[in-house]
Protein backbone atom coordinates (compact mmCIF):
# COMPACT_ATOMS: atom_id res chain seq x y z
CA UNK A 1 0.00 0.00 0.00
CA UNK A 2 2.61 2.39 1.21
CA UNK A 3 4.60 1.50 -2.39
CA UNK A 4 1.76 2.10 -4.59
CA UNK A 5 0.54 5.42 -2.51
CA UNK A 6 4.03 6.69 -3.04
CA UNK A 7 4.07 6.07 -6.65
CA UNK A 8 0.96 7.78 -7.10
CA UNK A 9 1.75 10.87 -5.41
CA UNK A 10 4.92 11.62 -7.13
CA UNK A 11 3.59 10.66 -10.27
CA UNK A 12 0.61 13.09 -9.55
CA UNK A 13 2.73 15.38 -8.41
CA UNK A 14 4.83 16.03 -11.10
CA UNK A 15 1.79 16.31 -13.17
CA UNK A 16 0.28 19.11 -11.37
CA UNK A 17 4.22 20.40 -11.69
CA UNK A 18 3.25 20.33 -15.35
CA UNK A 19 0.26 21.62 -15.56
CA UNK A 20 1.09 25.08 -13.53
CA UNK A 21 4.30 25.41 -15.61
CA UNK A 22 1.89 25.85 -18.59
CA UNK A 23 -0.05 27.89 -17.32
CA UNK A 24 2.31 30.48 -16.01
CA UNK A 25 3.81 30.47 -19.35
CA UNK A 26 0.47 31.01 -20.83
CA UNK A 27 -0.15 33.76 -18.50
CA UNK A 28 3.27 35.14 -18.99
CA UNK A 29 2.91 35.36 -22.88
CA UNK A 30 -0.54 36.87 -22.42
CA UNK A 31 0.81 39.97 -20.46
CA UNK A 32 3.75 40.63 -22.45
CA UNK A 33 1.00 40.78 -25.32
CA UNK A 34 -0.41 43.45 -23.56
CA UNK A 35 2.32 44.96 -22.60
CA UNK A 36 3.31 46.06 -26.06
CA UNK A 37 -0.54 47.31 -26.91
CA UNK A 38 -0.79 49.11 -23.73
CA UNK A 39 2.73 49.90 -22.46
CA UNK A 40 4.38 49.62 -19.20
CA UNK A 41 1.69 51.75 -17.13
CA UNK A 42 -1.16 50.31 -18.64
CA UNK A 43 0.26 46.48 -17.51
CA UNK A 44 0.79 47.88 -14.35
CA UNK A 45 -2.91 49.45 -14.20
CA UNK A 46 -4.08 46.20 -15.69
CA UNK A 47 -2.38 43.86 -13.00
CA UNK A 48 -3.25 45.96 -10.18
CA UNK A 49 -6.70 46.40 -10.79
CA UNK A 50 -7.48 42.90 -11.53
CA UNK A 51 -9.18 41.23 -8.54
CA UNK A 52 -8.53 37.81 -10.01
CA UNK A 53 -5.16 37.96 -9.07
CA UNK A 54 -5.23 38.53 -5.03
CA UNK A 55 -7.04 34.41 -5.37
CA UNK A 56 -5.25 32.10 -3.35
CA UNK A 57 -4.74 30.22 -6.46
CA UNK A 58 -4.22 32.69 -9.07
CA UNK A 59 -0.85 33.65 -10.33
CA UNK A 60 1.68 36.59 -8.84
CA UNK A 61 2.92 39.03 -11.32
CA UNK A 62 6.54 40.94 -10.45
CA UNK A 63 8.04 43.54 -12.72
CA UNK A 64 10.79 45.11 -12.88
CA UNK A 65 12.01 48.13 -14.36
CA UNK A 66 14.72 48.98 -16.60
CA UNK A 67 17.25 49.70 -13.93
CA UNK A 68 15.87 46.38 -11.96
CA UNK A 69 13.94 47.54 -9.66
CA UNK A 70 11.08 45.64 -8.76
CA UNK A 71 8.11 48.00 -9.43
CA UNK A 72 5.32 45.63 -8.74
CA UNK A 73 4.97 42.61 -6.99
CA UNK A 74 1.46 40.86 -5.92
CA UNK A 75 2.01 37.97 -3.88
CA UNK A 76 2.19 38.30 -0.18
CA UNK A 77 3.78 35.16 0.58
CA UNK A 78 6.74 34.88 -1.89
CA UNK A 79 9.12 37.55 -1.58
CA UNK A 80 10.50 39.17 -4.80
CA UNK A 81 14.33 38.22 -4.28
CA UNK A 82 13.47 34.35 -3.97
CA UNK A 83 10.62 34.30 -7.17
CA UNK A 84 13.62 36.39 -9.21
CA UNK A 85 16.24 33.92 -8.52
CA UNK A 86 13.66 30.72 -8.96
CA UNK A 87 13.40 32.61 -12.38
CA UNK A 88 17.19 32.20 -12.71
CA UNK A 89 17.50 28.63 -12.26
CA UNK A 90 17.10 26.20 -15.05
CA UNK A 91 13.92 24.21 -13.28
CA UNK A 92 12.33 28.02 -13.19
CA UNK A 93 11.42 26.91 -9.46
CA UNK A 94 11.25 27.50 -5.97
CA UNK A 95 10.14 26.79 -2.27
CA UNK A 96 8.37 29.20 0.06
CA UNK A 97 8.30 28.64 3.96
CA UNK A 98 9.44 26.07 6.69
CA UNK A 99 8.51 22.62 7.34
CA UNK A 100 5.49 21.33 7.09
CA UNK A 101 4.07 24.86 5.95
CA UNK A 102 6.77 24.41 3.01
CA UNK A 103 4.88 25.28 -0.45
CA UNK A 104 6.29 24.95 -3.64
CA UNK A 105 6.15 27.55 -6.69
CA UNK A 106 6.71 27.80 -10.37
CA UNK A 107 7.49 31.00 -12.46
CA UNK A 108 8.32 32.15 -16.10
CA UNK A 109 9.51 35.50 -17.32
CA UNK A 110 10.24 37.41 -20.47
CA UNK A 111 11.38 40.68 -20.88
CA UNK A 112 9.18 43.59 -21.57
CA UNK A 113 9.16 46.07 -24.96
CA UNK A 114 9.79 49.11 -22.96
CA UNK A 115 12.75 47.78 -21.05
CA UNK A 116 12.69 45.94 -18.13
CA UNK A 117 11.44 42.02 -17.14
CA UNK A 118 7.80 40.58 -16.23
CA UNK A 119 7.66 37.47 -14.24
CA UNK A 120 4.69 35.62 -13.55
CA UNK A 121 4.64 32.70 -11.03
CA UNK A 122 2.24 30.12 -9.34
CA UNK A 123 2.29 28.58 -5.50
CA UNK A 124 1.10 25.40 -5.67
CA UNK A 125 -1.76 25.58 -2.64
CA UNK A 126 -4.56 23.66 -3.70
CA UNK A 127 -2.06 21.53 -4.72
CA UNK A 128 -0.51 21.26 -1.63
CA UNK A 129 -4.23 20.70 -0.09
CA UNK A 130 -4.91 18.15 -1.38
CA UNK A 131 -1.66 16.37 -0.99
CA UNK A 132 -2.08 16.76 2.59
CA UNK A 133 -5.56 15.76 2.56
CA UNK A 134 -4.03 12.59 0.58
CA UNK A 135 -1.40 12.28 3.01
CA UNK A 136 -3.96 12.18 6.05
CA UNK A 137 -6.17 9.71 4.26
CA UNK A 138 -3.81 7.38 3.68
CA UNK A 139 -1.82 7.43 7.11
CA UNK A 140 -5.94 7.15 8.91
CA UNK A 141 -6.39 4.56 6.51
CA UNK A 142 -2.97 2.57 7.36
CA UNK A 143 -3.78 3.32 10.72
CA UNK A 144 -6.89 1.34 10.49
CA UNK A 145 -5.67 -0.90 8.64
CA UNK A 146 -3.14 -2.02 11.12
CA UNK A 147 -5.54 -1.33 13.63
CA UNK A 148 -7.82 -4.09 12.40
CA UNK A 149 -5.29 -6.39 11.46
CA UNK A 150 -3.63 -6.14 15.48
CA UNK A 151 -7.02 -6.63 16.72
CA UNK A 152 -7.87 -9.83 14.26
CA UNK A 153 -4.07 -11.33 15.64
CA UNK A 154 -4.87 -10.72 19.03
CA UNK A 155 -8.00 -12.39 18.66
CA UNK A 156 -6.35 -15.30 17.09
CA UNK A 157 -3.70 -14.99 19.40
CA UNK A 158 -5.33 -14.91 22.57
CA UNK A 159 -7.55 -18.30 21.31
CA UNK A 160 -3.91 -19.84 20.37
CA UNK A 161 -2.82 -18.52 23.82
CA UNK A 162 -5.73 -20.10 25.92
CA UNK A 163 -5.14 -23.44 24.46
CA UNK A 164 -1.22 -23.31 24.67
CA UNK A 165 -2.22 -22.15 28.52
CA UNK A 166 -4.19 -25.75 28.73
CA UNK A 167 -1.93 -27.64 27.58
CA UNK A 168 0.38 -26.21 30.05
CA UNK A 169 -1.98 -26.42 32.65
CA UNK A 170 -3.05 -30.05 32.26
CA UNK A 171 0.71 -31.15 32.13
CA UNK A 172 1.71 -29.54 35.31
CA UNK A 173 -1.13 -30.78 37.14
CA UNK A 174 -0.15 -34.52 35.56
CA UNK A 175 3.25 -34.34 37.00
CA UNK A 176 1.81 -33.17 40.33
CA UNK A 177 -0.29 -36.18 40.72
CA UNK A 178 -3.73 -35.14 38.91
CA UNK A 179 -3.76 -38.60 37.04
CA UNK A 180 -7.08 -37.65 35.29
CA UNK A 181 -6.33 -34.16 34.01
CA UNK A 182 -6.66 -34.39 30.05
CA UNK A 183 -6.30 -30.97 27.24
CA UNK A 184 -9.98 -29.97 26.97
CA UNK A 185 -10.55 -30.41 23.16
CA UNK A 186 -11.82 -27.22 21.34
CA UNK A 187 -13.36 -29.59 17.96
CA UNK A 188 -11.49 -27.18 16.14
CA UNK A 189 -9.21 -29.40 13.08
CA UNK A 190 -5.60 -27.38 13.15
CA UNK A 191 -2.23 -27.87 14.49
CA UNK A 192 -2.73 -27.32 18.27
CA UNK A 193 -5.98 -29.37 17.92
CA UNK A 194 -3.02 -32.30 16.83
CA UNK A 195 -0.93 -31.27 19.57
CA UNK A 196 -3.56 -31.36 22.39
CA UNK A 197 -4.41 -35.00 20.91
CA UNK A 198 -1.16 -36.22 20.90
CA UNK A 199 -0.03 -35.32 24.39
CA UNK A 200 -3.87 -36.38 25.83
CA UNK A 201 -2.90 -40.10 23.98
CA UNK A 202 0.44 -39.69 26.17
CA UNK A 203 -1.27 -38.84 29.31
CA UNK A 204 -3.07 -42.04 28.91
CA UNK A 205 -0.88 -43.98 28.19
CA UNK A 206 2.08 -42.48 30.81
CA UNK A 207 -1.53 -43.01 33.14
CA UNK A 208 -1.74 -46.98 32.21
CA UNK A 209 2.29 -47.28 32.80
CA UNK A 210 1.42 -46.26 36.35
CA UNK A 211 -1.85 -47.88 37.14
CA UNK A 212 0.06 -51.51 35.66
CA UNK A 213 2.91 -50.63 37.77
CA UNK A 214 1.13 -50.25 41.04
CA UNK A 215 -1.39 -53.32 39.86
CA UNK A 216 2.02 -55.04 39.22
CA UNK A 217 3.09 -54.02 42.82
CA UNK A 218 0.29 -55.23 44.05
CA UNK A 219 0.18 -58.50 42.49
CA UNK A 220 3.95 -59.12 43.72
CA UNK A 221 3.25 -58.12 47.52
CA UNK A 222 0.31 -60.81 47.06
CA UNK A 223 2.02 -63.83 45.29
CA UNK A 224 5.46 -63.23 47.19
CA UNK A 225 4.83 -61.79 50.34
CA UNK A 226 2.45 -64.17 51.39
CA UNK A 227 5.04 -67.22 51.06
CA UNK A 228 7.69 -65.86 52.50
CA UNK A 229 5.85 -65.19 55.48
CA UNK A 230 5.13 -68.98 55.69
CA UNK A 231 8.44 -69.79 55.06
CA UNK A 232 9.47 -67.59 57.51
CA UNK A 233 7.02 -69.30 60.21
CA UNK A 234 8.02 -72.85 59.23
CA UNK A 235 11.46 -71.78 60.22
CA UNK A 236 10.88 -70.65 63.26
CA UNK A 237 8.47 -73.42 64.12
CA UNK A 238 11.29 -75.81 62.77
CA UNK A 239 14.61 -73.61 64.98
CA UNK A 240 12.75 -74.23 68.17
CA UNK A 241 13.40 -77.84 67.75
CA UNK A 242 16.45 -79.15 69.45
CA UNK A 243 18.77 -80.52 67.14
CA UNK A 244 21.95 -82.70 67.64
CA UNK A 245 24.26 -80.79 65.18
CA UNK A 246 24.74 -76.70 66.23
CA UNK A 247 25.60 -76.00 62.84
CA UNK A 248 22.29 -76.91 61.44
CA UNK A 249 20.10 -74.25 64.13
CA UNK A 250 22.44 -71.70 63.00
CA UNK A 251 22.20 -72.33 58.93
CA UNK A 252 18.36 -72.34 60.01
CA UNK A 253 19.22 -69.07 62.03
CA UNK A 254 20.66 -67.32 58.82
CA UNK A 255 18.10 -68.33 56.75
CA UNK A 256 15.34 -66.62 58.84
CA UNK A 257 17.62 -63.78 58.44
CA UNK A 258 17.87 -63.77 54.75
CA UNK A 259 13.94 -64.19 54.51
CA UNK A 260 13.83 -60.92 56.90
CA UNK A 261 16.34 -59.45 54.48
CA UNK A 262 14.63 -59.82 51.31
CA UNK A 263 10.72 -59.02 52.68
CA UNK A 264 12.77 -55.66 53.85
CA UNK A 265 14.12 -55.14 50.56
CA UNK A 266 10.79 -56.36 49.04
CA UNK A 267 9.18 -53.60 51.17
CA UNK A 268 11.48 -51.10 50.42
CA UNK A 269 11.19 -51.08 46.39
CA UNK A 270 7.12 -50.92 46.74
CA UNK A 271 7.62 -48.05 48.65
CA UNK A 272 10.05 -46.33 45.80
CA UNK A 273 7.64 -47.10 43.43
CA UNK A 274 4.51 -45.89 45.15
CA UNK A 275 6.40 -42.42 45.59
CA UNK A 276 7.47 -41.98 42.35
CA UNK A 277 4.00 -43.10 41.09
CA UNK A 278 3.03 -39.63 42.79
CA UNK A 279 -0.49 -41.17 44.84
CA UNK A 280 1.08 -39.47 47.83
CA UNK A 281 0.35 -35.97 47.09
CA UNK A 282 -3.32 -36.40 47.54
CA UNK A 283 -2.47 -36.61 51.47
CA UNK A 284 -0.19 -33.81 51.51
CA UNK A 285 -0.63 -30.87 54.10
CA UNK A 286 1.29 -28.06 55.70
CA UNK A 287 4.72 -29.03 57.28
CA UNK A 288 6.73 -26.59 59.22
CA UNK A 289 10.13 -27.62 58.68
CA UNK A 290 12.20 -25.61 61.48
CA UNK A 291 9.90 -27.40 63.84
CA UNK A 292 10.13 -30.52 61.87
CA UNK A 293 13.87 -30.65 62.37
CA UNK A 294 13.84 -29.21 65.67
CA UNK A 295 12.09 -32.61 66.84
CA UNK A 296 14.73 -35.17 64.64
CA UNK A 297 17.00 -33.51 66.68
CA UNK A 298 15.54 -33.93 70.25
CA UNK A 299 14.89 -37.56 69.38
CA UNK A 300 18.23 -38.49 67.41
CA UNK A 301 20.45 -36.61 70.19
CA UNK A 302 21.11 -39.54 73.22
CA UNK A 303 21.21 -41.52 69.99
CA UNK A 304 24.28 -39.81 68.47
CA UNK A 305 25.55 -39.61 71.92
CA UNK A 306 25.69 -42.95 72.38
CA UNK A 307 27.69 -43.61 69.13
CA UNK A 308 30.43 -41.18 70.45
CA UNK A 309 29.25 -38.22 67.71
CA UNK A 310 27.93 -34.96 68.35
CA UNK A 311 25.07 -33.36 67.26
CA UNK A 312 24.88 -29.66 65.68
CA UNK A 313 21.47 -27.67 64.52
CA UNK A 314 22.49 -24.52 62.85
CA UNK A 315 18.75 -22.72 61.43
CA UNK A 316 18.26 -19.98 59.97
CA UNK A 317 16.62 -16.81 61.61
CA UNK A 318 14.63 -15.92 58.35
CA UNK A 319 10.91 -16.94 58.55
CA UNK A 320 10.76 -20.24 56.10
CA UNK A 321 7.37 -20.83 54.12
CA UNK A 322 5.58 -23.81 55.36
CA UNK A 323 5.89 -27.01 53.02
CA UNK A 324 3.07 -28.64 51.59
CA UNK A 325 3.92 -32.67 51.99
CA UNK A 326 3.43 -35.81 54.08
CA UNK A 327 5.11 -35.09 58.00
CA UNK A 328 5.70 -38.69 57.95
CA UNK A 329 8.07 -39.66 54.64
CA UNK A 330 9.58 -36.08 54.81
CA UNK A 331 11.16 -37.31 58.64
CA UNK A 332 12.05 -40.34 57.06
CA UNK A 333 14.18 -39.03 54.29
CA UNK A 334 15.76 -36.72 57.04
CA UNK A 335 16.29 -39.35 59.37
CA UNK A 336 17.75 -41.83 55.92
CA UNK A 337 20.42 -39.04 55.92
CA UNK A 338 21.07 -38.81 59.22
CA UNK A 339 21.54 -42.11 60.20
CA UNK A 340 23.73 -43.04 57.05
CA UNK A 341 25.84 -40.54 59.09
CA UNK A 342 25.79 -42.27 62.45
CA UNK A 343 26.63 -45.40 60.90
CA UNK A 344 29.35 -44.62 58.53
CA UNK A 345 31.19 -42.35 60.44
CA UNK A 346 34.05 -42.80 63.29
CA UNK A 347 33.59 -41.52 66.75
CA UNK A 348 34.32 -37.90 67.80
CA UNK A 349 32.39 -37.24 64.28
CA UNK A 350 30.24 -33.85 64.39
CA UNK A 351 26.95 -34.07 62.55
CA UNK A 352 25.16 -30.81 61.40
CA UNK A 353 21.42 -30.62 60.89
CA UNK A 354 20.99 -27.42 58.87
CA UNK A 355 18.42 -25.37 57.04
CA UNK A 356 19.05 -22.39 55.35
CA UNK A 357 16.70 -19.34 53.37
CA UNK A 358 17.62 -18.48 49.58
CA UNK A 359 15.64 -16.76 47.08
CA UNK A 360 14.41 -19.88 45.16
CA UNK A 361 13.32 -21.31 48.17
CA UNK A 362 15.34 -23.38 51.07
CA UNK A 363 18.21 -26.24 51.70
CA UNK A 364 18.07 -28.92 54.21
CA UNK A 365 21.36 -30.20 54.92
CA UNK A 366 22.73 -33.22 56.63
CA UNK A 367 26.39 -32.47 57.27
CA UNK A 368 29.91 -34.21 59.14
CA UNK A 369 33.14 -33.95 59.20
CA UNK A 370 33.81 -37.41 58.87
CA UNK A 371 36.12 -39.47 56.35
CA UNK A 372 33.56 -38.64 53.17
CA UNK A 373 32.97 -40.66 50.25
CA UNK A 374 35.12 -40.73 47.23
CA UNK A 375 34.35 -38.00 44.39
CA UNK A 376 34.62 -40.99 42.12
CA UNK A 377 31.80 -42.96 44.52
CA UNK A 378 29.14 -39.65 44.97
CA UNK A 379 27.85 -40.34 41.29
CA UNK A 380 26.72 -44.30 42.41
CA UNK A 381 25.37 -43.29 45.55
CA UNK A 382 21.87 -42.34 43.75
CA UNK A 383 21.89 -45.95 42.25
CA UNK A 384 19.83 -48.47 43.79
CA UNK A 385 21.41 -51.35 45.78
CA UNK A 386 24.76 -49.34 45.25
CA UNK A 387 27.50 -49.88 48.40
CA UNK A 388 31.02 -48.68 47.89
CA UNK A 389 33.78 -50.60 49.35
CA UNK A 390 34.43 -50.35 52.85
CA UNK A 391 30.84 -49.99 53.80
CA UNK A 392 29.54 -53.54 52.90
CA UNK A 393 30.59 -55.51 56.18
CA UNK A 394 28.19 -52.75 57.85
CA UNK A 395 24.31 -54.08 57.26
CA UNK A 396 22.10 -52.06 54.71
CA UNK A 397 20.51 -53.23 51.34
CA UNK A 398 21.81 -49.86 49.17
CA UNK A 399 18.39 -48.35 48.97
CA UNK A 400 18.29 -45.84 51.61
CA UNK A 401 19.45 -43.08 49.45
CA UNK A 402 17.20 -44.01 46.83
CA UNK A 403 14.32 -43.96 48.92
CA UNK A 404 14.82 -40.74 50.36
CA UNK A 405 15.59 -39.31 46.69
CA UNK A 406 12.13 -40.51 45.72
CA UNK A 407 10.59 -38.77 48.56
CA UNK A 408 12.31 -35.66 48.26
CA UNK A 409 11.04 -35.27 44.43
CA UNK A 410 7.72 -36.45 45.23
CA UNK A 411 7.91 -32.99 47.60
CA UNK A 412 9.28 -31.15 44.16
CA UNK A 413 12.37 -31.16 45.86
CA UNK A 414 15.84 -32.74 44.50
CA UNK A 415 19.33 -34.06 46.49
CA UNK A 416 22.70 -32.70 46.29
CA UNK A 417 25.53 -34.62 47.44
CA UNK A 418 28.39 -33.00 47.84
CA UNK A 419 32.20 -32.82 49.23
CA UNK A 420 32.19 -31.10 53.17
CA UNK A 421 35.83 -31.00 52.85
CA UNK A 422 36.06 -32.84 55.30
CA UNK A 423 33.01 -34.84 55.24
CA UNK A 424 30.00 -35.50 53.51
CA UNK A 425 27.78 -32.82 52.52
CA UNK A 426 23.88 -33.63 51.88
CA UNK A 427 21.44 -30.95 50.83
CA UNK A 428 17.97 -31.11 49.71
CA UNK A 429 16.92 -28.13 48.53
CA UNK A 430 12.74 -27.29 48.31
CA UNK A 431 12.05 -24.86 45.76
CA UNK A 432 9.44 -21.90 46.84
CA UNK A 433 6.94 -23.10 43.72
CA UNK A 434 8.29 -26.81 42.97
CA UNK A 435 4.98 -27.40 40.57
CA UNK A 436 5.10 -24.06 39.06
CA UNK A 437 5.89 -22.88 35.10
CA UNK A 438 8.74 -21.10 36.40
CA UNK A 439 10.32 -24.44 37.86
CA UNK A 440 10.05 -25.97 34.12
CA UNK A 441 13.16 -27.12 32.62
CA UNK A 442 14.88 -25.23 35.26
CA UNK A 443 14.68 -27.63 38.55
CA UNK A 444 17.54 -29.79 38.80
CA UNK A 445 17.10 -34.27 39.40
CA UNK A 446 18.39 -35.76 41.96
CA UNK A 447 21.98 -36.62 41.54
CA UNK A 448 22.52 -34.78 38.21
CA UNK A 449 24.89 -31.99 40.45
CA UNK A 450 27.51 -32.62 42.73
CA UNK A 451 27.96 -29.74 45.18
CA UNK A 452 30.13 -29.08 47.84
CA UNK A 453 29.13 -27.45 51.05
CA UNK A 454 27.36 -24.20 50.69
CA UNK A 455 28.06 -21.07 52.43
CA UNK A 456 26.07 -20.57 55.40
CA UNK A 457 24.72 -16.71 56.47
CA UNK A 458 23.07 -15.37 58.97
CA UNK A 459 22.49 -18.39 60.87
CA UNK A 460 22.16 -19.19 64.60
CA UNK A 461 24.27 -22.26 65.43
CA UNK A 462 23.10 -24.53 68.46
CA UNK A 463 24.68 -27.30 70.06
CA UNK A 464 22.66 -29.97 71.88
Amino acid sequence: MTFLFSHFFIESHEDLAARVQMRVQDVVTSLAEYERTNGLDGLIRFVEAGAAWHDPDAPFVSVRNGAGEVVLHTSRDIAPDAAWSAAALSIRSGAAGWGLSTRFFHVASTPLSQGGQLLVGQSEVKSAQSRDWAVGGFALLTFAALAVMFLVGLLFSGRSRTRVEDMTSTLFSFAAGEMDRRVPMSGQADRLADLAFAINGTLDYAQRLLWNLNYMSADIAHNLKKPLTRLRQRLEVVSKCEFANPDLSRKIDEGIQEIDSLVVIFEALLNIGQLQSGDRRSRFVSVDMPALLAHIADIYEPIVADHGHRLEVCIARQHVPPVSGDRELLMEMIINFLENAIQYTPEGTTITIGLQELRTGFDVSISDNGPGVPDDEIKHLFERFYRFEGTRAKPGHGLGIPFAVAIAELHGAYVEIGDNKPGLNVVVHFPNDPFSRSQLGLRLRSGLHITSKPQVSARVSEQI
